[in-house]
């Protein structure tokens, strides 16, 4: 697949998380046999499990390359028994699989959503001065466990046929199976190691005018803008990162993995640390410093790379590792803001906007730099080519892109700075008809028109649209 078409399929997989908010809502509104919670995390596991089923029946097709050394050689070097080689239905065959993961995300989604109301009781029983401590060992231990499928998947699937150095490998299939089995445990905890009571279900209307009502206040509607603002301009990358890792730095599916891993530990390394000594910090000073320091540490394997001062796998997966930290600082706190704002009855929806206001941002971000890479030659078959012109038209999108993440910090204005800021602002911020709307209006643009341009980009009818981010048909 082209790097645009891998961008995008990145982004697809986890757009369902989009979605979060609204399974909140049911989650808080319609209850399942007097439950809230437990039956909605079931039903997402058992969802999912399903999904990872079929992908474990589905035949994953013949790879792209039949000889794995032709994805560095130039197209127009190819001979005619080397063409022969070439599989060109294999992206159509991956496509299945994309909208399969799709699927089994969205159950996955269901599950969190409902689990996020559960999560949000518990942080505000504990007492100020530490609340936030159960929510940051929570994702802790994610980030620990991530660690496990990140390994799976790196040293699984590091055969010839996905660009590594093993002999054979797991295949996709068998990875399908070991996830099928995950989901199918956590389904069934869901019920038993969940303790919940029962309770009415909720007048829809009544509870969509309180939260309406919610976000008309200041501190919500600056949240939600603080959120989605700061992570599209943050995650912004160029398209060109999947085709430069395998042709120019050669990265291998394992050490990608080690890569993963190692960003994982980073994630829970810091996690720790804000929930150890940071829970007081000014979240506007710790966001500014780890974003500027990310940017100023990867522009230099980034650029020693592209021209070929230095190409090497772990000069490209090493520092840039560091990116993990103010992506993984930013969405703590602002969970921690969230806890403060939350009120009874709406845990999960409440919770559920503010994180899809991040998880929409990834998918806008990924359009805006999709359309504005294809303006500059970087698909695959130029960096084939590897000249310096190539080199150019690749440095500049890196150019823009820093830009952009360095642009991020101007929005952490919109942050309060601390969780006392945050229940004054509450208090006293008052409330705005007009920003409720706006917020809805842009919230649901961004959202259809995330998903629509990144479904556009997977199928070859539409791939080339300029809006999907190709050069016109």
């Amino acid at each position: 697949m082209s790097g645009t078409a891998t961008a995008s399929a990145k982004v697809l997989v986890r757009i369902p998380w989009s979605f979060r908010m609204f399974f909140g809502i049911l989650s808080d509104c319609v209850p399942i046999w007097g439950y809230c919670r437990r039956p909605y995390m079931v039903f997402g596991w058992i969802f999912a499990t399903i999904c990872l089923v079929l992908m474990v029946i589905f035949p994953t097709g013949d790879p792209y390359y039949g000889d794995p050394d032709l994805a560095y050689v130039a197209a127009a070097n190819l001979t005619s028994d080397q063409i022969a080689l070439i599989n060109e239905d294999a992206p159509e065959t991956g496509t299945k699989f994309i909208l399969l993961m799709i699927f089994a995300n969205l159950g996955m989604t269901m599950a969190i959503a409902a689990s996020d109301g559960v999560v949000i009781e518990f942080a505000q029983r504990e007492p100020a001065e530490i609340r936030g401590s159960a929510l940051t060992m929570m994702q802790v231990f994610k980030q620990a466990m991530s660690i496990l499928s990140s390994a799976m998947v790196g040293f699984g699937l590091n055969g010839k046929d996905y660009g590594g150095s093993f002999s054979g490998s797991m295949g996709v299939n068998a990875i399908s199976a070991v996830c099928a089995g995950a989901a199918l445990i956590a389904s069934a905890s869901s019920w038993f190691f969940v303790a919940e009571n029962k309770g009415p279900a909720k007048s829809f209307r009544d509870y969509m005018r309180l939260l309406f009502d919610l976000l008309q206040h200041r501190v919500v509607y600056q949240l939600i803008a603080f959120r989605f603002f700061y992570f599209v301009f943050s995650l912004m990358s160029v398209t060109a990162v999947s085709p430069i890792e395998s042709l120019w730095a050669k990265v291998e599916p394992v050490n990608d993995a080690i890569s993963s891993i190692l960003a994982a530990f980073i994630s829970a390394v810091s996690l720790y640390v804000i929930k150890r000594y940071g829970l007081t910090w000014n979240w506007r000073t710790i966001i500014v410093i780890t974003q500027l320091s990310v940017v100023f540490v990867d522009c230099f394997p980034t650029f020693f790379t592209i021209w070929d001062v230095y190409r090497s796998q772990w000069m490209w997966l090493g520092p840039p590792l560091l990116e993990e930290v103010p992506g993984t600082i930013s969405k703590i706190v602002s969970q921690y803001a969230t806890i403060e704002i939350v009120e009874g009855g709406n845990e999960a929806a409440v919770f559920g906007l503010i994180t899809t206001c991040q998880t929409i941002a990834s998918p806008f971000a990924t359009v805006i730099y999709k359309n504005i890479d294809a303006h500059f030659d970087t698909g695959k078959t130029y960096l084939q080519v590897d000249d310096n012109y190539v080199r150019n038209q690749v440095t500049y999108c890196y150019l823009i892109a820093y830009a952009f993440q360095i642009c991020s910090i101007a929005w952490v204005f919109l942050l309060p700075r601390q969780k006392a800021e945050t229940l004054e602002l509450k208090r006293t911020g008052g409330t705005s008809k007009l920003a409720g709307i706006i917020t809805i209006v842009v919230f649901t643009f961004c959202f259809v028109w995330a998903i629509m341009t990144n479904l556009m980009t997977i199928f070859p009818s539409t791939s080339c649209l300029t809006i999907a981010g190709g050069t016109g048909c």
